[in-house]
């Protein structure tokens, strides 16, 4: 394990580095690699203060390449919050062993765990509207466990948590509530399954991915060989397997392409963000997924044949800068 301080404006930042991988994971050879995102690495980790003054400090728990752990980062680094960075190594968790939950990101506030990227945001989100305890907050989203018929397994999810919570303070009016919740639920049922199947689309931009893993993973020479080759082939097949999976165009290009529009176009021409003259967490999800393609030839042909450059290049501006810093109410 490897450690590194990084520091943003003047807060010291503390970036703990396993190997690199993302949510979804397939094992060949000694390898495991994944179904949903490209191996790109940032090297950044931003910190400025905390949520509340009644808040622990964070620690997410993270595959860096992840469109939902980028979701994450691009909420915390908006906000200006203080965390630490454990990156998770793919093989053995170890890092996570301590947690029953074995999904990233995973996030803690002092004793206080929180799973899954929209749930984080809606806690966090909620604890500085409120004033409130993470701890107290996470209470307002109660799990509930149904039966999933199609995968025949027993399922415990928190049915709102692309809610906000707002106690007896002044809400938005409720069509920009709703339509904030409509579109983080989007980034998480539409927008991510167009990912892989671009990364992935030709043997040579399978290649492209997996030569970031190459570079950056901590792999012994064999692993190495073998998420380069073999991981190249399989992650092929696979892409056009989630392509069929999620009814995707035959130039899935295209689909990856009409669900960004979709995005600019709920936008409209008179208003910068969704969120209005600032981002709001709907935003951040869109952005923070699509960031995870960044470095690749399917980030490229997004900027260039869609309308969300202008969008996309506004909000790197946002999140870099930490202007949700001051908006903690």
């Amino acid at each position: 394990m490897m450690q590194q301080s990084h520091v943003a404006s003047t807060v010291r930042c503390t970036y703990i580095m396993a190997t690199t991988a993302v949510p979804k994971l397939w094992r060949i050879g000694g390898v495991f690699v994944t179904t949903m995102a490209p191996f790109y690495i940032y090297r950044r980790a931003y910190c400025s203060s905390t949520v509340t003054n009644k808040t622990p400090s964070l620690v997410l728990y993270q595959y860096q390449t992840c469109p939902f752990c980028c979701k994450t980062r691009a909420f915390l680094n908006y906000y200006g919050l203080q965390y630490q960075i454990v990156e998770v190594n793919p093989l053995s968790r170890k890092e996570i062993k301590f947690s029953k939950y074995k999904k990233v990101p995973l996030l803690t506030a002092g004793d206080v765990q929180v799973n899954d990227s929209s749930l984080i945001a809606s806690v966090l989100r909620s604890s500085m509207i409120l004033g409130k305890p993470v701890s107290r907050v996470l209470n307002m989203y109660p799990e509930i466990e149904f039966y999933d018929a199609t995968n025949k397994t027993p399922v415990k999810e928190r049915a709102n948590k692309y809610f906000l919570m707002y106690g007896e303070r002044s809400t938005p009016p409720l069509n920009e509530l709703r339509e904030e919740r409509e579109w983080r639920e989007w980034v998480d049922t539409h927008l991510v399954h167009t990912f892989s199947p671009n990364i992935y689309r030709t043997l040579r931009e399978s290649w492209q991915a997996f030569q970031y893993i190459s570079e950056v993973g901590n792999f012994n020479p064999l692993e190495r060989a073998a998420a380069r080759y073999f991981g190249t082939i399989m992650m092929y097949f696979i892409g056009k397997r989630i392509k069929k999976k999620y009814r995707l165009k035959e130039d899935v290009r295209q689909s990856l392409y009409d669900e960004c529009n979709k995005w600019t176009a709920a936008i409209g021409k008179n208003r910068r963000y969704m969120g209005g003259d600032k981002p709001n967490l709907a935003d951040l999800s869109v952005y923070g997924a699509l960031t995870a393609l960044e470095g690749l030839d399917t980030f490229d042909d997004m900027m260039k044949n869609t309308s969300i450059k202008k969008w996309y290049g506004s909000m790197k501006q946002c999140v870099d800068g930490h202007e949700g810093a001051t908006d903690k109410q």
